[in-house]
């Protein structure tokens, strides 16, 4: 069962909630509302405890995904081009082609999840893409590497919508934000990890004759296969088969869900609700936000080790520099998240993170090669920024559409469309001059400004949804209720802006 809450419920401070309005209609189509009492401070503890466990779960899940996918930004600057006679834009085409199967399998995840049970599904993706890693560190030549590229973005690519529908069948739309926030802090962290990792691995360089670079693979491979075995044991279905939940606590989740039935949709599969999705066009107002944030998103997080040593830097400097830039961005992800869910806004927040990420693009390109300090600290800019615009943009998508496989359809729609940035990312990162990466970083700058066009577009549509249901009558609302406008399209359902 879902958890589907308004923005307009979800925008009262938690601890104050006492009711929460639940609809009804009878066969005659009469409308009435009730409310029931949902008790603060159970909630609060439901919360505190579903947060306890899901989302050092979700944390260590995306982080062995982000662990695996980025780590050859770290062998690419200790020897993998060298070591394997790339040649040309051959590891730029490795790059771009782990995202051609990643793309094509998003939505078929998110469609599927329910059916094939999130404790398998999640497990078994998670053990093939671990296999695959550890493979990764036996090839020899371009072709091998571009297979097992291939094989990687075909295994990771449902994570991620997944993991985002997964925890919006526990948590409120108001709550979400923060909690989806944790995904992309894994993410962030992962590339502190993996300059940590990087840094340590790298010193086996020889070790059974194998370059330090493939003891990176095939370490983080093993390790990822002992997670995805932990995964398989500790993560529930669902909130009626979560061990660590109560009977009480079970009482309480099917009351939150109760009270908001009616923006759940039909239980089971229906074709309608992907067709609402496919036909809503705030869907692809959100997916062009999504494909701009995810350009630099991608080019932070597969170049960034290459980028920093262009700086002048050497290879074990480059690896550690690189953990204080994410263990900012994560921080200031959290902070800005936190915040996203207390106002229950979101363009407010993605809005700045537009501006400073665009300042720390523009002094990248404006700087010398030569003065390392202003171009490492504008790194710093850009990386919270990114994480804020993608992030919050994933969380500002599910909150705008209800029920399940509308919401299913649109967070795969958005990751698939999204994630064709990497496609692109290979290529406009495939030539320095002087060391900087002058084409990729000046897309990634418009990028950044298109996306804000995105960000501000949408908050103008739903703000007029708002306003127009706002000013329906009783009747008008009567009549969209009997004429089955449901869902997100419900005449009461309010839009987060």
């Amino acid at each position: 069962m879902d958890v589907e809450s308004t923005p307009k419920l979800a925008a009262k401070d938690h601890a104050q909630i006492n009711q929460l309005e639940k609809a009804s209609i009878d066969d005659d189509g009469t409308s009435h509302a009730s409310t029931m009492y949902i008790d603060p401070v159970a909630q609060r503890k439901l919360l505190f405890k579903l947060d306890m466990y899901l989302s050092p779960v979700m944390t260590l899940i995306f982080l062995t995904a982000y662990l695996d996918r980025a780590n050859i930004g770290n062998a690419a600057s200790a020897g993998l081009i060298t070591d394997l006679g790339l040649v040309g834009n051959q590891f730029g085409n490795a790059v771009t082609l782990f995202y051609v199967l990643y793309v094509a399998f998003e939505l078929p995840c998110s469609l599927v999840l329910k059916k094939f049970h999130p404790r398998r599904m999640i497990p078994a993706l998670m053990f093939c893409w671990a296999c695959v890693i550890i493979g990764n560190g036996f090839v020899k030549n371009a072709g091998q590497l571009y297979a097992c590229r291939l094989l990687l973005g075909a295994f990771e690519s449902g994570m991620f919508p997944c993991l985002c529908l997964y925890l919006s069948t526990f948590y409120t739309p108001g709550e979400q934000a923060v909690r989806i926030s944790y995904l992309f802090v894994a993410s962030a962290l992962s590339g502190a990890f993996g300059g940590l990792f990087a840094f340590a691995l790298l010193k086996m360089d020889g070790i059974a004759g194998l370059a330090g670079w493939r003891w990176l693979f095939i370490i983080e491979g093993c390790a990822s296969v002992v997670v995805s075995i932990v995964i398989y044991f500790v993560l529930p279905n669902n909130f009626e088969e979560a061990r660590f939940l109560t009977e009480d606590d079970k009482a309480l989740m099917r009351l939150r869900a109760e009270a908001h039935a009616r923006y759940n949709g039909k239980p089971q599969f229906d074709w309608a609700e992907v067709k609402k999705a496919l036909t809503d066009p705030k869907l692809y107002i959100s997916c062009w936000s999504q494909f701009m944030g995810d350009t630099c998103s991608f080019g932070l997080s597969t170049f960034m080790p290459i980028i920093i040593k262009g700086f002048g830097f050497d290879t074990v400097t480059t690896q550690l520099l690189t953990i204080p830039i994410y263990l900012w961005a994560s921080g200031a992800y959290i902070l800005v998240s936190w915040m996203s869910d207390r106002y229950n806004s979101r363009a407010a927040f993605m809005l700045p993170g537009v501006i400073v990420t665009a300042i720390g693009y523009a002094v990248q390109l404006a700087v010398p090669q030569a003065n390392r300090a202003p171009l490492y600290f504008s790194v710093f800019l850009i990386a919270p920024g990114i994480y804020i615009m993608v992030g919050l943009n994933c969380t500002w998508l599910l909150n705008s559409h209800a029920g399940y496989y509308k919401r299913a359809t649109a967070i795969g729609v958005n990751q698939t469309l999204g994630n064709c940035a990497g496609l692109i990312i290979g290529q406009i990162f495939k030539d320095s001059v002087g060391g900087k990466y002058v084409t990729g970083l000046s897309v990634s700058l418009g990028a950044v400004l298109l996306a804000g066009v995105g960000h501000s577009s949408l908050w103008v549509l739903l703000r007029h949804q708002n306003a127009k249901r706002e000013k329906l009558t009783p009747e008008e609302r009567e009549d969209a209720i009997l004429n089955g406008k449901g869902g997100d399209f419900h005449p009461d359902y309010r839009y987060t802006l």
